[in-house]
């Protein structure tokens, strides 16, 4: 039995397929011609059956000619009137009924023959060739859509389905070693980032400690300003560094943190949302906009917050007068947009805000590191979103942050 598969496995599918059709042919055929003469045969018999006596009377006489020689069998009738004529009128009507029937069947039984041994070449085709090939390579399409790997791929065919199972197998095998030496490049990547972060605080720890003992040495000479405001520029750098030390650390810890979703009331989100966005941006107005009411969504609402706290902190840098920020419902996913009525992101912008360490060409400011966006698209993909930059049209700078996993039951107002 193995090797009969094994066998039909290696058939090429335009062979099997000339097979199968050759198959439904002949089997068309051969039952056609047993068709044909099944009909035959039942007219004969009902022809038989009215051989009488024409002389008696209320009998019918049928008077048959069958030329087998001729492409069609002719039969004439004729019916002897009597006493009981109406009676075996009756029995003549049906048996001309199947006479008739027979007569037709050979042209019938080609057409119907033909169609059910074509419907059953196909469907033959098909669980020989195709369905096992087609199974399997959806459900490996499946386990790649869901960055899942860890499966095999059944490649016994040897026909040309059998060799596209094989390269999926290979390919398959080929992103699992990608994907292995990708994150062992991200782990050794932040192993490096985690080193150098923690080794840069030491010398910087020293060289603070020497900028202020030289600052404190210089006393309040007057001759020495100049140098005291070096020494004074020095110390701000090296504290820019330690910033920048601690925020190394950070963005690899939010690299490794897990999202915890969890219920949270919508309510007390957009309370949330305004007092971040009041102590943000104090001297302007702040308007907070919902098109969700009374409903819960579930989301990791720290990291939602660190989110908004960061995109903010952008607007907050660039607006004129006013941050507006709205919270709705898309589908099955939550949307928090920050709006500002600055001067908008510049092409440059929109093409690498989302970079680490970007500042912008807004301001021309110095005073951040450029990772606020950064950090916030991080967290975004950990809430199963992420993070777009637009202008809107009425002017102004629009950063959305699309979050999954909210409730069903939302409503618009």
């Amino acid at each position: 039995m193995g090797r009969l598969k094994n066998g039909l496995g290696k058939i090429p599918i335009a062979v099997a397929f000339v097979i199968c059709g050759a198959g439904c042919l002949l089997v068309a055929i051969a039952l056609t011609k047993c068709t044909v003469s099944f009909a035959k045969r039942n007219i004969l018999e009902i022809v038989s059956s009215y051989e009488l006596d024409p002389t008696t009377s209320g009998f019918i006489y049928f008077d048959y000619t069958v030329r087998e020689e001729s492409e069609q069998d002719q039969v004439q009738t004729t019916i002897t009137t009597g006493d009981e004529s109406m009676k075996y009128s009756v029995l003549y009507d049906l048996d001309r009924q199947k006479v008739a029937f027979y007569a037709h069947m050979d042209e019938i039984a080609a057409v119907l023959w033909y169609t059910v041994c074509l419907a059953i070449a196909a469907l033959v085709f098909y669980r020989w060739k195709i369905r096992k090939p087609y199974k399997v390579l959806m459900e490996a399409v499946g386990n790649i859509s869901e960055s899942n790997l860890d499966f095999s791929i059944d490649c016994t065919g040897q026909d040309e389905l059998g060799r596209l199972c094989a390269s999926f197998e290979t390919m398959r095998q080929e992103l699992v070693r990608n994907n292995q030496n990708m994150w062992a490049a991200v782990e050794e990547r932040k192993r490096l980032n985690a080193a150098f972060a923690h080794d840069l605080r030491t010398p910087l720890t020293i060289m603070r400690g020497h900028a202020e003992l030289i600052e404190s040495e210089l006393g309040e000479d007057e001759n020495l300003e100049e140098i005291r405001d070096s020494i004074h520029e020095i110390s701000g750098q090296i504290s820019r560094l330690n910033s920048f030390a601690d925020t190394m650390g950070r963005i690899q810890r939010l690299e490794d943190y897990e999202p915890r979703i969890q219920p949270v009331s919508v309510a007390e989100l957009l309370d949330a949302l305004r007092e971040t966005a009041a102590l943000i941006y104090p001297g302007g107005t702040v308007e907070v906009h919902s098109a969700i009411t009374e409903k819960t969504i579930s989301t990791d609402e720290e990291v939602l917050m660190q989110i908004f706290e960061n995109i903010v902190s952008n607007a907050a840098r660039h607006a004129k007068e006013k941050i507006t920020v709205s919270l709705q419902a898309e589908g099955e996913n939550g949307v928090l947009t920050v709006q500002d009525d600055g001067s908008g992101f510049t092409k440059r912008d929109l093409d690498n805000a989302l970079s680490a360490y970007y500042r912008g060409e807004r301001t021309g400011e110095d005073t951040h590191f450029g990772l606020g966006l950064y950090i916030s698209a991080i967290l975004a993909r950990k809430l199963g979103g992420d993070l777009a930059l637009e202008n809107a049209p009425e002017g102004g700078a629009r950063v959305s942050m699309k979050f999954k996993n909210v409730q069903k039951d939302l409503r618009g107002i």
